[in-house]
């Protein structure tokens, strides 16, 4: 069962409340399974940056079905490397983006630019709770 459009909003919306009572300004983004784009929204005051880089975060999430800050030992190995050049740069093995699930079935993910590397993953645990 794919991720509806109102469950997406309402992450997004979690997130960018989360990130007010951490005095932060964040872009959160959430793809389907295949890494398309459901769901996007930045705060005031976040950096345009923060838009593409959300979105390619929670790409590779998807594509992975594993939190991006879990690749970053891969990211020193030529085959990833490869991936990220190929790929234009959406994969990407910074932190701050979670796959969403539901039991085994993959349904996409949610990503989020920003802040720390920290912040972006609490950022994210929020929007998985709501």
């Amino acid at each position: 069962m794919p991720i509806s459009v109102h469950r997406a909003m309402k992450m997004i919306q979690a997130v960018h409340a989360h990130a007010a009572t951490l005095n932060i300004a964040v872009t959160a983004a959430v793809v389907d399974e295949s890494g398309r784009v459901l769901a996007l929204g930045r705060m005031d005051k976040a950096r345009p940056m923060t838009v593409e880089l959300a979105i390619d975060k929670a790409y590779t999430a998807a594509s992975f079905g594993t939190p991006t800050h879990e690749l970053a030992p891969q990211a020193a190995q030529a085959w990833f490397q490869g991936l990220m050049l190929s790929s234009g740069g959406k994969v990407m093995a910074a932190g701050g983006a979670f796959p969403i699930s539901e039991g085994e079935a993959l349904l996409g993910a949610i990503g989020v630019a920003g802040a720390t590397e920290a912040q972006e993953q609490e950022c994210c645990q929020v929007a998985l709770k709501a």
